[in-house]
């Protein structure tokens, strides 16, 4: 492990301005993850953020120095640290920040936290310019088909956001292809690096392959879902096959979007496996509460009555397309609400393609499976899983008859992964996520709908 030592800030006003603006000083040096030093020399917008949130960084960098030097224990267990998650307070005027400063705080990170900041092990994994040499059959660019929204990036740039692990075998030895979508600001190698890249990879029935959005996520959700009916249809293309396609939380979005404007994936996907998903929206803010008004466009347009939203929800957009499994927590407090008919995460079924709607508490009430599962932890709920290993095994969606709930829900973690999972987990989603949120910027306003969406 690196020596990491705290870097001291000192804090001046200016006087040649109305309000204070910080100034730092290095007292010593020291080894501090490359996003921290980013956000301390500068904001996306080229502004200043307010010294209150430049005091959190500071304050969370302590927290993380403190982890890594031992000063802090790492929680041991999982059983421990679902309590410790539950235990942190949820109210209005917690910023994502100062949840990440707690969740660090609490022990509810790795030790080698920062090299998850600096990008996990293997950078490759979240990379945007991957060299995808195959040309898919049929061609999907410009257009597959004249149902299809025109796609307003560069096949090229679609192509290369796709991560095909080198062991991908395209859907030989009859391997089902998944296509990971991961959720706002982070990319999707993080994301599932401590989840369903590793239990899918070993499980012999599947093999994951991944799409990293650029930006993280963060911008037009339009524009994310391009990248999402791209791959779709070029994994699908390449495999000769339907596949499994899973997302988190605003990949649920994604995914949803690109079915129904481009209604040439559907064939493609023989199931949709979504996780802590809001096609709904959210009626919470802290997102935006987090540094106003630096607030991404992916984040404004997951309000539960944005433009976006409605128009997603528009002509049975709220119903599923494909064969669909969601799955999700009552605990998610960045998605809201998330429990009975209201429910985000919940589809229709017009179509009658067959949706499971699932709240863990539900389900496996009283277990451990149904216990306080965050808007992260959903990564690593055991029966989460086991629906979607469900759903890839028969035709429609997962069905919770078909497993054995007395064992699955007496389970706190799917299969293959252990406490380390769980907190690198939750470093990626509520430390590195929010750092690139405020590493992202952004102060306009909802990105206007395309022209597609009225035709």
């Amino acid at each position: 492990m690196r020596c990491h030592r705290v870097l001291r800030f000192v804090f001046f006003l200016s006087a040649s301005v109305g309000s204070p603006l910080p100034s730092y000083a290095s007292k010593e040096a020291y080894d501090s993850p490359h996003i921290l030093n980013k956000l301390f020399n500068t904001s996306s917008s080229g502004t200043p953020f307010s010294t209150g949130l430049y005091r959190d960084l500071s304050l969370l960098e302590t927290k993380i120095s403190d982890i890594t030097s031992g000063k802090t224990k790492a929680v041991s267990t999982i059983e421990e640290g679902l309590s410790v998650l539950s235990s942190i307070p949820h109210t209005n005027n917690q910023t994502i920040l100062q949840r990440a400063i707690d969740i660090v705080s609490l022990g509810l990170v790795p030790t080698t936290i920062i090299d998850i900041l600096n990008g996990i092990t293997n950078r490759d994994i979240n990379s945007i310019a991957n060299n995808n040499a195959k040309d898919p059959s049929p061609r999907i660019h410009p257009t597959k088909s004249f149902y299809d929204a025109p796609y307003d990036i560069p096949e090229a740039t679609l192509r290369s956001a796709i991560y095909i692990p080198p062991t991908f075998s395209y859907g030989n030895n009859n391997k089902i292809p998944v296509l990971l979508v991961p959720g706002t600001a982070d990319p999707a190698g993080s994301t599932f690096y401590f989840n369903y890249a590793k239990i899918f990879a070993a499980n012999p029935q599947t093999e994951p392959v991944w799409v990293n959005i650029p930006g993280n996520s963060l911008g037009d959700i339009q524009s994310n879902a391009e990248y999402v009916a791209y791959a779709i249809n070029y994994i699908s293309g390449l495999s000769q096959r339907s596949i499994g396609v899973l997302s988190w939380s605003q990949g649920s979005l994604d995914v949803q979007w690109a079915l129904k404007y481009w209604p040439s994936t559907r064939a493609a996907v023989s199931d949709f496996m979504a996780l802590s998903g809001d096609f709904h929206g959210t009626i919470v803010e802290t997102f935006c509460l987090l540094a106003e008004p630096v607030c991404s466009p992916a984040v404004q347009q997951q309000g539960y009555d944005t433009k976006f939203i409605r128009a997603l929800r528009g002509e049975d957009g709220d119903s599923a397309f494909v064969p669909t499994t969601s799955v999700y927590s009552e605990n998610d407090f960045v998605v809201q609400p998330q429990s009975g008919k209201l429910a985000s995460a919940a589809l229709g079924d017009v179509r009658e393609v067959g949706v499971s709607n699932v709240q863990v508490q539900v389900a496996c009430a009283g277990r451990a499976a149904g216990g306080f599962y965050s808007h992260s932890a959903m990564l690593v709920n055991p029966l989460a899983y086991a629906l979607f290993l469900d759903a890839l095994a028969h035709d429609g969606p997962g069905r919770l008859e078909r497993i054995d709930l007395n064992a699955v829900c007496g389970e706190l973690l799917a299969p293959g992964l252990d406490v380390y999972d769980f907190l690198g987990m939750e470093a990626v989603s509520n430390v590195v996520g929010v750092l690139d949120v405020l590493l992202y910027g952004f102060d306009g306003s909802e990105p206007p709908l395309k022209d597609y969406v009225h035709r």
